[in-house]
């Protein structure tokens, strides 16, 4: 009987090949996936980013510190750094969400991608293209997820200060 780890190398293969021939590469996939990005951070971000950081002003720490005479400039690092949080996260979360708007962008300008690849596996019933397409989808959001925890220890010191404490 077959191992996890063969089976696992046996599907990355017939991924590859079946991609390969419907026309989708790779670099294909994570221009459509970076396109995409692009597309949705500037208007909901930018709107949640400003709200968050006119929440921040109002925070104490803000008071305080410029009644301690700290310069605004300084100030407003640290707003935009405690504003950023919710903002990294909520793009972390809609990662999942790009992907399943993918379909409805691809049969709209009839791009062939991950959605359109979906879809004829589910008309078709190709069950084993099911299961890499989800895997595929589930990779890259943990791979973002991973990435967006990294980058909180980089923006907030708390965090980094808790992952490197046992």
């Amino acid at each position: 009987m077959p191992g996890l780890i063969e089976l696992a190398v046996v599907a990355v293969i017939v991924v590859g090949i079946v991609l390969s021939a419907l026309g989708i590469t790779f670099d294909n996939l994570a221009q459509s996936m970076a396109q995409r990005l692009q597309q949705m951070v500037p208007g909901g971000q930018a709107i949640g980013m400003r709200s968050m950081a006119i929440y921040e002003l109002n925070a104490d720490y803000v008071k305080f510190s410029r009644f301690m005479g700290i310069k605004d400039n300084k100030i407003l690092r640290y707003v935009f750094r405690n504003a950023m949080l919710p903002q990294i996260t909520g793009l972390a979360l809609a990662i999942g969400t790009l992907v399943g708007g993918a379909l409805v962008a691809e049969i709209i300008f009839s791009y062939p991608g991950l959605g359109t690849t979906i879809l004829t596996a589910v008309l078709g019933g190709d069950y084993p293209l099911i299961s890499a397409t989800a895997l595929i989808i589930t990779v890259m959001v943990l791979i973002a997820t991973f990435i967006i925890e990294i980058l909180y220890g980089f923006i907030d010191p708390r965090i980094r200060a808790a992952q490197t404490d046992d």
